[in-house]
């Protein structure tokens, strides 16, 4: 039997029943995500839907991954998913879409029911021209000498497209890079938003080739340097808004750029100096000194095998 309801009767039922589905869906074990994909209107504040894109639900777990169900948008953008609740503590679910050949992942999903802005997706043209990504934050952590004589470096840097579009890398071109120093071994990429397949290092310098999407990225990547590299110079290359390092030896200094020293900080039990420069230009050049304890006279020397002596 079909019911004829008043506009306003329906609204309230049909809010009743998707509710009711929800809480269904949650006690059955069977979880759901609905969202739209969508794509900004330029300098509008309101984006706008993107119909027939195809979007799949992705299962990783520590036993491995695979896409488990795919869909495309309707006219207004919508996707919707039901699948098992995982009985794999590890398992994590999150969804994809591909648009102009770049692919966009929503964050874990986490909720028996996600929907709404959790569950909405954006996606952005492209253009491989020529623009600025603004380094936010640079970050370089300088490790005490192991018994190699060697220190570790991390670098840790935000990186933020303020446009519109995503910005990819041309034929044989980059989407960002940065330099490193000349004697850095054992270079690695480290957690953050830019995959190690789409980082590499060639002559001194890290070369990214990932599209880098509107919004803030994390890049980070270490590697090791000899003694000898110290005092180390920096140069910053781009204009970076906030420029901080972190040296484990409680010799070490950072100069230069404008930067001052800061209240220390402890990490797992190491304590750090920590030195901080606001607004760098790129032409500055950050130098990382670490100083030998001074040598004491020979007479020094000479006093105290003399008291040894005596009290022998």
């Amino acid at each position: 039997m079909i019911l004829a309801l008043p506009a306003r009767r329906r609204t309230v039922v049909l809010v009743l029943l998707l509710a009711l589905s929800a809480a269904s869906a949650a006690a059955q074990g069977t979880r759901l995500v609905e969202g739209r994909v969508l794509k900004p209107r330029g300098n509008l504040p309101d984006p706008f839907p993107v119909a027939g894109i195809m979007v799949t639900l992705h299962r990783v777990a520590s036993s491995g991954g695979r896409p488990i169900d795919s869909t495309r948008t309707d006219a207004g953008g919508h996707y919707r998913f039901r699948y098992p609740a995982p009985t794999d503590s590890t398992a994590i679910h999150f969804v994809s879409a591909g648009y102009a050949g770049i692919t966009y992942f929503s964050a874990p999903l986490r909720d028996p029911v996600v929907r709404g802005n959790d569950a909405d997706m954006t996606v952005f043209d492209t253009t491989s021209r020529p623009m600025t990504i603004t380094q936010r934050g640079r970050h370089v952590v300088v490790s005490a000498l192991d018994s190699a004589r060697r220190r570790a470096v991390i670098e840790v840097f935000e990186l933020s497209n303020d446009s519109s579009v995503t910005r990819v890398a041309p034929p044989d071109g980059t989407t960002w890079e940065g330099g490193i120093p000349a004697h850095a071994r054992d270079f690695r990429v480290g957690e953050g938003d830019i995959s190690a397949d789409a980082v590499r290092t060639e002559t001194g310098r890290v070369l990214v080739e990932a599209p880098i999407a509107p919004g803030l990225k994390q890049l980070s990547f270490s590697y090791e340097l000899p003694a000898g590299d110290f005092p180390l110079s920096i140069p910053a290359e781009h204009r970076t808004d906030v420029f901080e390092v972190l040296i484990e030896d409680q010799a070490g200094v950072a100069t230069g750029a404008g930067f001052g020293e800061v209240d220390p900080v402890n990490v797992d039990g190491r304590r750090f100096r920590r030195f901080i420069a606001r607004d760098v230009p790129p032409t500055a050049v950050v130098r990382v000194a670490i100083d030998a304890p001074p040598l004491l006279p020979r007479r020094y020397y000479i006093m105290v095998v003399a008291l040894a002596l005596g009290a022998g």
